[in-house]
């Protein structure tokens, strides 16, 4: 093995190295974002489907957005508070 073969697979484990990092890094960003989407569309469905039993469109879709979104939001600020405080 030479020496520019050494060196390419010292910089392929320092670069594999710093991408894991990252990703650990990037874990309760990914995972807050994802519960903001979740919670969004569950109570936007969860809306519909009140107003079809009810027959009360859009009402029902109007609350269940807006549930959704103070609930993610809260889930978002709520890890990022997490994340500061360490």
């Amino acid at each position: 093995m030479n020496q520019n073969q050494k060196d390419r697979n010292f910089d392929l484990s320092q670069s594999l190295s710093s991408f894991q990092k990252i990703i650990k890094q990037s874990g309760p960003a990914a995972s807050a974002s994802y519960g903001l989407i979740a919670s969004i569309l569950l109570f936007t469905y969860l809306g519909w489907y009140i107003d079809k039993l009810r027959e009360t469109y859009p009402i029902g879709v109007i609350i269940g957005i807006v549930i959704g979104i103070v609930i993610g939001f809260y889930h978002l600020f709520k890890t990022i508070n997490s994340i500061n405080n360490e």
